[in-house]
């Protein structure tokens, strides 16, 4: 049987990842303040316990 032939993605920096995540979180327009992240945290960490 022949092989199959895969192409590997190249890998991204980690400059590129970070653009990417940068991007997206502007995307979905992510809070930049703490206290956001803070509120949705306690919120997924109590739904958790549950």
């Amino acid at each position: 049987m022949p092989r199959k032939t895969t192409k590997q993605k190249s890998k991204l920096t980690d400059a590129d990842r970070h653009k990417r995540f940068k991007e997206m979180a502007k995307e979905v327009g992510a809070s930049e303040d703490p206290k956001d992240f803070e509120k949705a945290f306690k919120k997924l960490t109590s739904r958790a316990s549950k």
